[in-house]
């Protein structure tokens, strides 16, 4: 599943088009161009949450918005293209801490200069063997930024098997992990890339072996749970999909599909909350004091170089909802103004409805101290 999103990853700007002749603003204004970028957003977002199937449709939308561009664009917009896979790549390594922990670190700074490199090449390019070599940089750049989020991720993903007590500090498996762990990132220094990766590789095999009947006892708990509180009924045909999930989860676990399994438990989840959260969407909110707690009523859309807004990510921040999950109650809220829920227009005004019964007041200032939703309970 995972060499087959990253088949179609590339597909979107491996194909070489004829006409270079275009600007930079007539593609990012174009409604294929940003549905494009948009879906391809959302694919990697569900290819780093494990949610591989939904990350190839997303990434099958995308190269269709892809393709019209590179009939009406040509090679300019592949080069866009991955310029926005090597950003998107640098943002999520960096969102890990990646730009300061020591596993990281150089693959963050050689991603950096390697798209910064791309950059230079792309701003003076004057013919197609240009925006070769600046596309080139670019897959460097997320090469590089994709191992050292894995590296990261190791690390992150052994704290937490450690938590659930299904290892133990330097058990067999802790040191398995830990020494593939060291290797990936000696070969990452030493610029041997493939051998860095394939030990990464290992070390997330083991972790995904560990996790999966975790996640798939996590995921039977909490449709159980539904059942108890009677969305088998309420919710029937979402209570029966994520029925089915389950069996496919449990299939792939007794078949020691290790990450299929984890990925189809991680999904019985998030459908579980999906039925919890469209419950609870339009019952009668029960008002919660906050006094002395600032939470924004209005979110200005920001355009970033990296890390762009999105409804998943502004759902995601703290003082909105604390959880990408919920975008739909905010485009719910705004449908007037929101075309599509996959594109919002950098300096558009969202009004953010309550989670939990906040008081929310005023527009998102970044000047301002704002409340954690999570603390709310």
């Amino acid at each position: 599943m995972k060499k087959v999103l990253l088949i179609l990853f590339a597909a979107c700007y491996l194909i070489y088009g004829q006409d270079t002749n275009i600007t930079n603003e007539n593609i990012k204004d174009s409604e294929d161009y940003q549905l494009a970028q948009r879906y391809r957003e959302l694919a990697i977002e569900a290819h780093n949450a494990g949610d591989y199937t939904q990350s190839v449709e997303f990434s099958k939308q995308s190269k269709e918005y892809s393709d019209k561009v590179i009939a009406k664009f040509g090679v300019y917009g592949l080069v866009l293209n991955a310029q926005r896979y090597a950003e998107r790549n640098l943002a999520l390594l960096k969102g890990v801490g990646g730009d300061t922990n020591e596993s990281s670190i150089s693959l963050y700074e050689d991603s950096v200069m390697d798209y910064e490199s791309g950059n230079t090449i792309f701003n003076a390019a004057t013919n197609d063997t240009d925006y070769s070599n600046s596309i080139t940089k670019y897959t460097d750049s997320s090469l590089k930024s994709k191992l050292g989020y894995d590296l990261v991720s190791i690390g992150l993903r052994r704290d937490y098997l450690i938590n659930e007590g299904a290892i133990t500090n330097a058990d067999s498996n802790d040191n398995k992990i830990l020494n593939l762990r060291y290797n990936a990132v000696m070969f990452s220094k030493a610029k041997d890339y493939n051998n860095s990766i394939s030990n990464a590789n290992e070390a997330i095999n083991i972790l995904d072996m560990l996790e999966a009947p975790i996640a798939y006892a996590k995921a039977q708990e909490a449709l159980n749970k539904a059942k108890e509180d009677g969305y088998n009924e309420t919710k029937m045909t979402n209570y029966n999909q994520a029925s089915t999930t389950l069996i496919f989860a449990k299939q792939a676990l007794d078949g020691e599909d290790f990450s299929n399994s984890l990925f189809n438990s991680k999904l019985v989840i998030e459908m579980v909350n999906a039925m919890y959260n469209g419950a609870d969407y339009n019952q009668e909110t029960t008002i919660v004091e906050t006094t002395g707690v600032l939470f924004p009523k209005y979110y200005k859309v920001q355009y970033r170089k990296v890390g762009t807004d999105s409804l998943w990510k502004i759902a995601s921040y703290d003082f909105i909802y604390g959880d990408g999950n919920l975008w739909k109650k905010i485009y719910e809220a705004n449908k007037d103004k929101i075309k599509d829920p996959n594109i919002i227009i950098n300096g558009q005004i969202l009004l953010i409805p309550s989670l939990k019964g906040e008081t929310r007041d005023g527009t998102y200032d970044s000047n301002n101290e704002y409340g954690n939703i999570k603390d709310i309970k």
